[in-house]
């Protein structure tokens, strides 16, 4: 029996916006846009989300496990070398995701919260993983 997984990962903000991705000069541009939408804007507000999902088998229920980390958008700040880091500061915190030193955000960030999930859910149902030639769940 095969596992099926879907992972995802975004930036979640109060009202619908579309966000730029792409190439570094592209995704600068998108970074600059969305401050500039939100300008008008008190709220400030967003939250990083990353889903991980997984199915044990064609007719399995998928499971799915959610990270959140809240936070707002602010003026870019930092290293602009992975997504949208440096306009995500997150609640409780004077560093945007791009000034943070790697192993803080990789405490703190939805991946490694939505991951902790997913730990869990694995320690508690305890599967059993067979290895050979091919993984097999």
């Amino acid at each position: 029996m095969a596992a099926t997984r879907a992972v995802g990962s975004g930036l979640v903000l109060w009202r619908p916006v579309t966000f730029v991705t792409g190439n570094a000069k592209k995704l600068e541009e998108g970074l600059t846009c969305l401050n500039n939408l939100l300008m008008a804007y008190e709220d400030k507000s967003a939250y990083a989300l990353c889903v991980f999902s997984l199915a044990l088998g064609p007719n399995a229920e998928p499971v799915t496990f959610l990270g959140r980390t809240p936070g707002k958008i602010v003026p870019p700040r930092g290293p602009n070398d992975f997504g949208w880091d440096p306009i995500f500061q997150p609640d409780g915190y004077e560093q945007t995701y791009a000034e943070m030193p790697k192993e803080e955000k990789n405490k703190i960030s939805h991946r490694s919260r939505a991951l902790a999930l997913v730990k869990s859910h694995f320690a508690e149902a305890g599967y059993i993983f067979k290895t050979g030639p091919s993984i097999e769940l």
